[in-house]
């Protein structure tokens, strides 16, 4: 089994805690790249959440996908809904409907 990780933006840039909380809403999968992972848990960060603090599990196949608080510092959302992360791993949550 592979286990992924990424991490999150600090309280203090509340612009991207926004973009999250509103890209997780209803999210079934979560896309890394070219990979799509079902979401098997999802948290919109929060004033309480901390930089170790799991806001994504996924799983695919026999891929895991964890993503923590720290993963999305100096992430940047880019104009097409994506977020891109400070490696440059593209992150998109997708409902649904957006999964052909």
């Amino acid at each position: 089994m592979h286990t992924t990780t990424a991490t999150l933006l600090s309280p203090t840039v509340t612009p991207m805690f926004d973009t999250l909380t509103a890209a997780m809403s209803e999210a079934a999968f979560v896309q890394v790249g070219d990979i799509v992972f079902t979401a098997d848990y999802l948290h919109a960060p929060d004033e309480f959440t901390r930089p170790d603090d799991v806001l994504v599990e996924g799983t695919r196949e026999d891929q895991e996908l964890l993503l923590i608080q720290r993963d999305f510092e100096g992430a940047k959302l880019t104009g097409d809904g994506e977020i891109c992360l400070r490696d440059g791993t593209l992150i998109r949550f997708l409902r649904p409907a957006a999964v052909h």
